[in-house]
């Protein structure tokens, strides 16, 4: 069987959806911007290092990564480099974008040939434009991490943005016991042996080593307000791999973010908690005057003023989205409820800022700073397809308490 021309490797990658987790599996290559399709000399003015640069990293680097001596460089050998401590800065940032952009293809499972490489990221191409997005992505975020746990002291929301590894199930989780409780936060974190750290899911203890430059460049970002997300994702990456399906068993801990996993089950993980769900099949079984729909309104405003003054983390996902702004089979934290104004706020692990082309609403979408917005009631159940929070029961033997609403 013939090679799968390398130019035309990264045009479909494959990405899971399911209405109820986050399965966003393997990356979904963006549509570059449009400054990425000028020369190289835009990228030198931006202070970008230039395509040829990843293309030498490859010359001088890929006789170490290389670890069979075969001349194909496959998954486990880019694992391998990703996971070495001796690998930083550039080079990190190249085995991150490679890691990136070409993970799930047919080239990296049948092994990619030095040149073939050079020739993918040498910048002539889209797919090579792209790789080169990647790669400087990477750079820039190792460039700006900070090593220290807590670098700006309490750790905040509004800095996190989630990665492209498509773990916003791991993600909101952890948003949403940050929104209430900060301190359960900073409790998870203590000191390990060589520089690495344990961190508390519930009543388990997850031993996670030093991070290295392309583990920091593959995970989310956090605005140079510490390590304590990266080191996080990693015990989750753990965790997965043993509570996530078959295939994050797979691979590394960071493999194991991308095999998808449920939002509910990460919550109940990292609580100790068990958990309750309200579904919102109701505002599509019912009209908004009808008995039933007003009933499991009511319920639902109950249960959510409930949750505020008893300080329990909250979720949500979205199914199928049309709505600008809110990404499809996508999970969120709930951080907030008003009952005087029937808005909830949530919070998108992707963090950023929208604006609406239009009036507010489920045509245009929602206005979002940081990546947190104010939804109404009425068009939260629309959107959404359901949520779940934590309770105050022990998860020690099953996970969830009856799902809700009670239906009359």
């Amino acid at each position: 069987m013939g090679r799968v021309p390398v130019v035309t490797l990264l045009a479909n990658i494959p990405v899971r959806n399911n209405r109820t987790f986050c399965m966003t599996g393997r990356l979904r290559i963006l549509t570059h911007t449009a400054w990425l399709l000028l020369s190289s000399g835009g990228l030198a003015m931006a202070g970008l290092l230039l395509p040829s640069e990843f293309a030498d990293i490859i010359e001088r680097r890929f006789s170490k990564w290389d670890l069979n001596r075969d001349r194909l460089l496959v998954t486990g050998e880019l694992n391998s480099a990703i996971s070495d401590p001796a690998v930083k800065g550039a080079d990190a940032a190249a085995v991150a974008a490679l890691k990136r952009g070409l993970t799930g293809t047919p080239a990296l499972t049948g092994g990619l040939e030095k040149q073939e490489l050079q020739e993918l990221v040498d910048g002539r191409t889209a797919n090579g434009q792209q790789l080169q997005q990647l790669y400087t992505q990477a750079l820039r975020q190792i460039q700006q991490a900070q090593p220290r746990l807590f670098a700006a002291g309490k750790p905040q929301l509004e800095t996190i943005h989630q990665g492209q590894l498509g773990n916003c199930f791991v993600l909101a989780p952890l948003g949403a016991v940050l929104a209430v409780t900060p301190d359960r936060i900073t409790d998870m974190f203590t000191d390990g042996p060589d520089g690495g750290y344990y961190v508390r899911f519930g009543r388990y203890q997850i031993p996670v080593g030093r991070l290295t430059d392309a583990e920091v460049a593959l995970t989310a970002g956090n605005q140079g307000a510490g390590a304590w997300v990266n080191v996080y994702e990693k015990a989750a990456g753990a965790a997965q791999q043993v509570v996530g399906p078959a295939a994050a068993a797979k691979g590394s801990a960071i493999d194991a973010m991308s095999s998808g996993g449920s939002v509910t089950r990460f919550l109940s993980l990292i609580t100790g908690r068990q958990i309750q769900r309200f579904s919102f099949d109701f505002s599509r079984r019912y009209s908004q005057e009808e008995r039933q729909h007003r009933d499991c309104l009511r319920q639902l405003r109950t249960w959510l003023e409930d949750s505020r003054r008893q300080k329990h983390a909250m979720v949500c996902t979205t199914g199928q989205s049309r709505t600008p702004g809110l990404p499809s089979n996508h999970a969120w934290a709930v951080i907030g409820w008003d009952n005087t104004t029937d808005l909830v706020t949530v919070w998108n692990p992707h963090g950023g800022n929208f604006r609406p082309s239009g009036s507010a609403g489920p045509v245009h979408g929602y206005p979002a700073s940081q990546g947190i917005s104010r939804i109404p009631l009425e068009d939260f159940v629309r959107l959404y397809s359901g949520m779940a929070r934590e309770t105050a029961t022990s998860a020690s033997g099953t996970r969830e308490l009856p799902q809700l609403p009670e239906q009359s």
